[in-house]
């Protein structure tokens, strides 16, 4: 059986993309040493979560779709810990990364609810 999966149907999946779009206006605004980098490699977490989810509705079995929304998983840590990082760097953003770090926390209970009810096969 084919696993059907259409990401823009996936709440987790508009989440993920918000917090990407949201992380590369933040990443413009850091500050300090070694800013691009810290900057760079938020984003490329950030995207790589809502990527990752999108490869995995591609994938034709639930294996695979469980596989890649793992991998979607360990991206959203890293973002996390970026955003955390980036907390204590720029205090004059703070409420703005706190409000991301929650959206990401939600994104990664999510991802663990799909994980365990991923949709159905045809």
């Amino acid at each position: 059986m084919v696993l059907r999966a259409n990401p823009n149907r996936l709440r987790v999946h508009q989440l993920a993309s918000d917090v990407a779009a949201d992380s590369v206006f933040l990443a413009r605004t850091f500050k300090g040493p070694a800013a691009l980098k810290r900057g760079d490699q938020l984003v490329r977490a950030a995207i790589s979560i809502s990527s990752n989810i999108a490869e995995a509705c591609g994938r034709g079995t639930v294996r695979e779709f469980r596989q890649f929304l793992l991998y979607a998983r360990g991206s959203a840590q890293e973002c996390l810990s970026q955003l955390r990082t980036a907390r204590r760097i720029d205090s004059t953003r703070s409420e703005d990364i706190a409000r991301l770090e929650s959206k990401t926390v939600v994104i990664v209970k999510m991802l663990g609810k799909l994980y365990l009810n991923p949709p159905p096969s045809r």
